[in-house]
């Protein structure tokens, strides 16, 4: 999808090994904002209460103009989600889990802005150099920090898979923000953690280094599926240039069904 100054490709897959897909996104292009959710609480709860995240935070924002539009504004459509989340559960899963995780990235100003909560991440690609700007709301990650394990230990560390924060696990959910100045040439990744469960950070750059987006999001694609996908796998690639290379956007405006993968949604 196409905005000013600003081309995204978003990509998503059940994975190898899951039934259902428990991830979503949303690709707000009009007001630079891109969202990635990875649901969790079992069998549908995770599909419904990733897709209520993004629902949600898409109604509230297209509520308003890009000129209105602020953090703040973001923020309380994730604070709404986490009030809507805790009714879902209340009314029909006996107050069973159903919790998600959500990044995203809004532009704006000239800056760029990073809100998460949860271990679904955001990099920023910038001058060949790739760099993780969230930090995983996770128990593993808090370890690390903690010298007790290595990170080369958290990978394959029985709580690899516990996050420590998500949006409809608690009454209240605190949200991360980080901002910074935007560059020409930046390319940001959002995803959910089935591309990072599979693939290295130095895999991630090597996918990054074609010049189309495209190109890259079909190649993280393949690469986490032939390593066998474990989880569902949802990435949105935005490259910003104020010079508005044509290249992307040529590609996406001649794509259509029958040039796009079947993993593609």
């Amino acid at each position: 999808m196409i905005s000013k100054f600003c081309t995204s490709y978003a990509i998503t897959h059940r994975g190898v090994v899951r039934q259902l897909n428990e991830d979503a996104h949303v690709e707000i292009n009009s007001h630079n904002l891109w969202v990635v959710a990875d649901g969790m609480g079992g069998h549908e709860a995770g599909e419904v209460a990733s897709q209520l995240v993004v629902d949600v935070i898409r109604t509230k924002v297209q509520e308003l103009e890009l000129d209105v539009l602020s953090i703040s504004h973001i923020v309380g459509a994730i604070e709404e989600a986490n009030r809507q989340l805790s009714e879902y559960s209340a009314s029909y899963l006996d107050n069973k889990t159903a919790g998600s995780t959500v990044t995203a990235l809004f532009l704006k100003d000239g800056n760029y802005h990073i809100l998460w909560a949860g271990d679904s991440r955001a990099y920023l690609l910038r001058d060949g150099e790739l760099q993780q700007i969230s930090r995983d709301h996770s128990q593993v990650n808090d370890l690390i920090d903690e010298g007790v394990i290595s990170v080369e230990e958290a990978k394959n560390h029985p709580l690899s898979n516990v996050i420590t924060r998500a949006v409809g696990v608690m009454e209240n959910v605190k949200v991360d923000v980080i901002k910074d100045k935007i560059r020409t040439g930046d390319i940001f990744l959002l995803c959910s953690d089935g591309l990072t469960g599979e693939l290295s950070d130095n895999d991630i750059c090597m996918s990054l280094e074609p010049n189309s987006i495209i190109d890259s999001g079909m190649a993280l694609m393949h690469s986490s599926l032939v390593r066998g996908a474990r989880d569902n796998v949802t990435c949105i690639l935005i490259k910003y240039d104020e010079t508005k290379d044509n290249q992307d956007i040529n590609a996406i405006n001649n794509m259509d069904e029958a040039t796009i993968p079947l993993f593609t949604k």
